[in-house]
């Protein structure tokens, strides 16, 4: 990668970015009077923005999309920036940078190199450059270039197709085509002594399932519940295990599960709690039949992600 450095003329807005709200927390609490600097949080989410406007920017200023790529239509772009602006991707990106050996993390030295820490400070750091600029999109635009360039060299052998795939949504068509059967679906999340949110996500399915997992991401640790649940409730189903299955389709299971061979590929992160450790907060989550509905799944996405902090 083009390694261009950060350049600042306000070096305040810099530490800024380079604080996370840990550090602020625990000089405040040692010292006893207000951190100078602030914490990068608020930077974070412009960070964020910055970077989902400026990677479509990159793409459309190439011609895509085209109907002679594998990008043939505006959302095709969006699962492709959603799949390659990552939080593993990114934090890569932040190590390149060195911003693991500046990020002010207190002496919680352990999360230096945790992708979330990392992630986040680079984003923050994207947005103070923003300002420090003087609001320069041309400037943010050239700085942002090369990390795209690599983020695509990263992605180009990954198929469209394989984009769409998303394991709640395979599962939610799979229950919906096979069975009558409701899952129900928990969130619980609390911080850990880090003040880092951690969540837990349980899915219950009558008698047959009960996953459980956790996680310092909400949408990954749901997303490693559904495959897995999605694996077990096939390999019931190809068992002829008690899975009570809709009239209608009873006589071509077989036939179904021979031909449905998609494969969902996520990246998760791993569990930084143990299962004894208590929460602070619960939301339980019953399906309907009607969520079974493509809009409808959308719109419960989108409202818990609206609960992640």
């Amino acid at each position: 990668m083009n390694n261009r450095i950060f350049r600042f003329q306000n070096t305040n807005i810099l530490a800024q970015a380079l604080t996370n709200k840990i550090h602020e927390l625990e000089f405040q609490s040692k010292k006893g009077i207000k951190y100078p600097y602030g914490n990068n949080e608020e930077l974070v989410v412009i960070g964020q923005m910055i970077l989902e406007f400026y990677f479509s920017d990159y793409l459309i200023q190439r011609g895509y999309p085209n109907k002679d790529s594998s990008i043939k239509k505006p959302s095709d772009l969006i699962l492709l920036r959603q799949r390659l602006l990552n939080e593993k991707n990114l934090a890569e990106i932040a190590i390149q940078y060195n911003i693991h050996n500046i990020v002010q993390i207190g002496n919680q030295t352990a999360l230096k190199k945790n992708p979330k820490i990392l992630t986040e400070t680079f984003k923050a750091i994207l947005a103070a450059q923003y300002y420090d600029s003087g609001l320069d999109l041309e400037h943010v635009r050239e700085i942002t270039q090369p990390i795209f360039k690599e983020l695509l060299d990263k992605g180009q052998n990954i198929p469209i197709s394989e984009l769409k795939q998303n394991a709640k949504s395979s599962f939610l068509e799979f229950i919906n085509t096979f069975t009558d059967l409701i899952p129900k679906v928990s969130v619980e999340w609390k911080k850990d002594g880090n003040s880092v949110n951690v969540f837990k996500v349980q899915l219950e399915l009558d008698s047959l399932l009960n996953i459980s997992k956790t996680g310092i991401n909400k949408r990954q640790t749901e997303q490693l519940v559904y495959l897995e649940a999605l694996k077990e409730l096939k390999q019931k189903t190809t068992n002829q295990l008690n899975l009570p299955l809709k009239t209608q389709i009873q006589n071509n299971i077989q036939k179904q599960q021979s031909s449905e061979q998609s494969t969902i590929i996520y990246e998760l992160e791993r569990s930084i709690i143990n299962e004894s450790q208590s929460f602070q907060f619960s939301e339980i989550y019953e399906f309907s039949n009607s969520d079974f509905q493509e809009s409808l799944s959308d719109k419960v996405e989108h409202f818990l992600e609206k609960l992640a902090f």
